[in-house]
C-alpha cells in the first residue's frame, strides 16, 4: 500500500552513503505539500456550532424524511429511496444508520415486482438501479436478473437506453456492486461506461460534472468523505434539491471539519517532534496524506481515538517501508526485523543509528497505544497489532533479498509476500485497535489476522493498483519485481497483457469484497466497513497515479476536506 515509484522527478536529495561508508541506492521524493500549515492553523474555536439550535432542528427534520410513512405506494417508496441516497451521499447517513436500515428492510420486503423495468418509461431504469444499489450496499439479498430486460432478443442493449441519461448513470453505479456470477452486471457496466463517455459532451454542465466524477470514482468505490464533499456541490446545483437537507449537510460537514483539523494538528505536532526530515531524509514526509488515508477509513466522531492511533501507525509504517525498501542493506533489515521480533528496548544496542531511531519510534508508539487503551479496558489488541508488524518486517526482508539477487518470483510467490507488504493486513488490524473491546473483540482480531477473504481482496486491490501506476518508475533503479514483471516473465506476456490481467484481478477482488459485505457479514458492519473503506481509499489515492508519493495529485482532495469549509 505504501510502495512507491523511484521517480526522477523528485526534489528531495538523499545521500548515497551512511556514516560507515556503505553505498546506498536510495531514491528521492517530492517535499511535503503542506509545510506547517496544519501545525500552525489549528481551529481554536469550540466544536459547538454557532447555529447549534438550527443544527438540532434540521437534524430532526432529516430524520423525519428518512422515517416518513410511505403506505407501500410506489411514488412514496421511490421518494424515500431518493432521500436515503441523498442523505448517504451528503455524508450524514452516519447519524441515521438505524432509521436507514429499517427503511431499506421495508423496501426489500416488497420484492422486485414494483421495480420491474419497462421500455421507454421515464425513471424506471433509474429507480430499479437505485433500489438495487441501496439494498446491495446495505447487505440485503437482491437479484440482478431484472436487468436482463435491458437487452433485446439478439442480446444487445436496447436503443432507448442511450437517451436515458439519469438511468444510465444509476445503472453504472449499481453495476459496480456486482458479486461473482453476475455477468449481466459486467455487461451493463461496460455498456453504461461506454455510452456515458460517448454522450458526455451533450450533457448539461451540472450533470456532466457529476457523470465525469462518477466515471473516475463510482460511489461504491469512493472514499465516503471525498464523495460527500463533491456531492454537496452537485446537489447544490440540482434545482430540485431539498433545501433543509442540503443546509444540514453543510453544517454537519463544517462541524466535523473542525474536529478533523484539531486531530490533524495533534498528529502534525507528534510527527514534527520525531524530527523525520533530519533522521529519515530517505523517506517520504507524508503525515497529512497518512491522516487522509485513515480519515478515509473512518471519519465519524466516535472513532476519534482509533483515527489518531491508526494515523500514527500508518505514518510509522511509511518510515519503515521507505527505510527497508529505499535505504537499508539486507543485513540492516535483518537486524531490524530481529529487534522487532523481540520487541524489547534492549535490542536498540544491536542496531545502527538510523535503525535505532526507527525502532525507538516503534517501541514508543506501541507503548503509548497500550497506555491509552488501558485507561478504558483491556489491551489485548496491542499484541495482535505487534504480531502483524512482525509479519510485515519479515515480508520486507524477503523483498529486499529478492531485489539484491535480482530474483523475479512467480506470480503466486509474489502474491504471498505482497499480501503482507501491501500494508493492508496490519492496517486493517490496526484500525480495529482503538475501536473498543466491546466492538473489536478477540474474535474480531482472530478473524482479521488470519487472512480472511475480504482483507486479502483489499490487499490485492492495494498492491496491484499500485503496481499498475508505478512499476515503470520502480524499474528505473534497483527494485523488487512488481506483479507486472512477474506476470510478464512467467507467461511470456507483453506489458499490455500483464496490465489487463492485473485489472481483471482487481475486478475479481472487488467482487470478493461485495460478497463479504452481504449479510450475514463475518463481523459486525462497524468492522467490515473499515476493510471496505481501506479498499476504497486506493481508488482515490491511485486514481491518477501514485498520489501518496506524488502528493500534489491529492492536494485538491485534502484541501477541500480539511482546509476549506463548505460555504453556507
Amino acid at each position: 500500500m505504501l510502495q512507491k515509484p523511484r521517480s526522477k522527478m523528485s526534489t528531495t536529495v538523499v545521500g548515497n552513503q551512511n556514516a560507515a561508508g556503505i553505498d546506498r541506492d536510495s531514491a528521492s521524493f517530492p517535499l511535503t505539500q503542506w509545510g506547517d500549515r496544519f501545525l500552525d492553523q489549528v481551529d481554536q474555536q469550540s466544536l459547538q456550532l454557532v447555529g447549534e439550535s438550527e443544527y438540532d432542528v434540521l437534524k430532526e427534520e432529516v430524520r423525519k424524511m428518512v422515517t416518513a410513512e410511505d403506505d407501500n405506494k410506489l411514488p412514496a417508496i421511490i421518494e424515500k429511496l431518493r432521500v436515503i441516497d441523498a442523505v448517504q451521499r451528503l455524508g450524514v447517513g452516519y447519524l441515521f444508520e438505524k432509521e436507514i436500515e429499517e427503511a431499506l428492510e421495508k423496501v426489500h420486503a416488497l420484492g422486485d415486482e414494483p421495480f420491474t423495468i419497462v421500455d421507454n418509461t421515464t425513471a424506471h431504469l433509474y429507480n430499479a438501479a437505485l433500489r438495487f444499489r441501496l439494498l446491495r450496499q446495505q447487505g440485503l439479498p437482491v437479484s440482478s436478473d431484472g436487468f436482463r430486460k435491458l437487452k433485446d432478443s439478439e442480446g444487445r442493449f436496447k436503443e432507448w437506453l442511450a437517451s436515458d441519461e439519469q438511468g444510465l448513470l444509476s445503472l453504472y453505479e449499481a453495476a459496480h456492486v456486482a458479486v461473482h456470477g453476475e455477468g449481466i452486471l459486467d455487461e451493463a457496466l461496460s455498456f453504461a461506461t461506454k455510452t456515458l463517455k460517448s454522450i458526455l459532451p451533450q450533457l448539461g454542465t451540472s450533470f456532466q460534472k457529476q457523470v465525469k466524477f462518477a466515471l473516475g470514482l463510482p460511489s461504491w468505490k469512493c472514499v465516503p468523505r471525498s464523495l460527500t464533499r463533491n456531492y454537496i456541490d452537485f446537489y447544490s446545483e440540482d434545482a430540485s434539491h431539498n433545501h433543509k437537507l442540503l443546509r444540514f449537510a453543510k453544517l454537519d460537514f463544517n462541524l466535523l471539519q473542525k474536529l478533523h483539523r484539531q486531530e490533524l494538528h495533534e498528529i502534525s505536532e507528534w510527527w514534527k517532534n520525531l524530527n523525520v526530515t533530519t533522521n529519515f531524509p530517505h523517506a517520504r514526509d507524508r503525515v497529512v496524506e497518512c491522516y487522509y488515508w485513515i480519515y478515509a477509513v473512518y471519519f465519524e466522531p466516535k472513532y476519534q481515538l482509533a483515527r489518531v492511533m491508526c494515523t500514527k501507525i500508518i505514518s510509522m509504517l511509511s518510515l519503515l517501508d521507505d527505510t527497508c525498501d529505499n535505504f537499508a542493506t539486507v543485513e540492516e533489515v535483518k537486524m531490524l526485523t530481529e529487534a522487532i521480533e523481540s520487541f524489547h528496548v534492549r535490542a536498540l544496542e544491536t542496531l545502527p543509528e538510523t535503525m535505532k531511531n526507527l525502532f525507538r519510534i516503534i517501541i514508543d508508539l506501541y507503548d503509548e497505544i497500550e497506555i491509552e487503551l488501558s485507561k478504558t479496558g483491556p489491551t489485548f489488541a496491542v499484541d495482535y497489532a505487534k504480531d502483524e508488524l512482525k509479519k510485515i518486517c519479515r515480508a520486507h526482508l524477503a523483498e529486499v533479498q529478492w531485489r539484491t539477487k535480482d530474483h523475479v518470483p512467480t506470480l503466486e510467490e509474489y502474491k504471498i509476500d505482497a499480501y503482507v507488504t501491501s500494508g493492508f493486513p496490519i492496517l486493517c488490524t490496526s484500525a480495529f485497535v482503538g475501536m473498543g473491546a466491546d466492538i473489536a473483540t478477540v474474535q474480531a482480531f482472530e478473524w482479521v489476522t488470519n487472512e480472511p477473504k475480504m482483507v486479502r481482496a483489499a490487499s490485492v486491490i492495494s498492491r496491484i493498483q499500485n503496481d499498475i501506476v508505478s512499476h515503470k518508475w520502480e524499474q528505473e533503479r534497483s527494485h523488487a519485481a512488481s506483479a507486472i514483471e512477474c506476470y510478464m516473465k512467467e507467461h511470456g506476456a507483453s506489458e499490455e497483457e500483464a496490465v489487463e490481467f492485473c485489472w481483471e484481478e482487481i475486478s475479481r477482488a472487488w467482487k470478493d469484497i461485495a460478497e463479504e459485505c452481504q449479510k450475514p457479514t463475518p463481523l459486525p458492519v462497524a468492522l467490515t466497513d473499515r476493510v471496505l473503506n481501506f479498499a476504497r481509499s486506493i481508488s482515490v489515492i491511485y486514481e491518477n497515479g501514485d498520489g501518496y508519493t506524488h502528493s500534489h495529485l491529492l492536494k485538491a482532495h485534502i484541501s477541500s476536506l480539511f482546509a476549506d469549509p463548505v460555504p453556507l
